[in-house]
């Protein structure tokens, strides 16, 4: 795994400067100081690991990879894209909030599990619940695959569904699982 001190720190807050570079690697978004999950729908926080990064201690809250560039993944589709149906990080945390999905698509197919979204004010909550509130560390990295694994084994982030098999946060992870599998209300 990369050294965390070859991450470097995104904040959506001040988009002018040092927006993710546009080559593949990993990224690992954290909680600032302070902030707590919301607790509309699971009734408790799970547990977190943190991480020391420049003098200061981070929560860690999920953890991804791409293999496109970090600049597309991190700012276009998890922070600002507006679409939980391709961001699952995006659909974890609505789903904290109990917001409703809805298709993605017009015609879904009926043969294929429907892809599903949040309504426009909901993903725009979701948006600025996010720049308010999260810092990215991204690092380019040929090797992302390998790193994320041992990134989720590490961290445990507690939105980390898929490959997160640590004990701590466990129920917390089901909670999170059965609330993403809900059906989609009439749009």
């Amino acid at each position: 795994m990369k050294a965390i001190e070859s991450y470097k720190m995104f904040d959506p807050t001040r988009l002018d400067r040092g927006l993710p570079p546009e080559l593949p690697g990993n990224y690992i978004f954290l909680l600032r100081p302070d902030v707590m999950m919301p607790e509309d729908i699971i009734a408790s926080q799970p547990t977190f690991s943190t991480l020391a990064y420049n003098g200061a201690e981070y929560r860690v809250l999920y953890t991804g990879v791409t293999s496109k560039t970090l600049y597309e993944r991190v700012f276009k589709i998890h922070l600002f894209g507006n679409n939980a149906g391709k961001s699952t990080l995006r659909k974890s945390l609505g789903c904290l909030w109990g917001y409703p999905f809805i298709y993605r698509d017009k015609n879904p197919n009926p043969a294929k599990t429907p892809k599903t979204k949040y309504r426009d004010e909901y993903e725009k909550a979701i948006t600025q619940w996010m720049k308010k509130n999260l810092l990215v560390l991204v690092t380019p990295n040929a090797n992302f695959d390998e790193d994320e694994t041992e990134l989720i084994e590490t961290f445990n982030p507690p939105l980390n569904l898929d490959k997160n098999y640590n004990e701590i946060n466990l129920s917390y992870r089901m909670q999170l699982k059965k609330l993403r599998s809900r059906p989609v209300v009439n749009q």
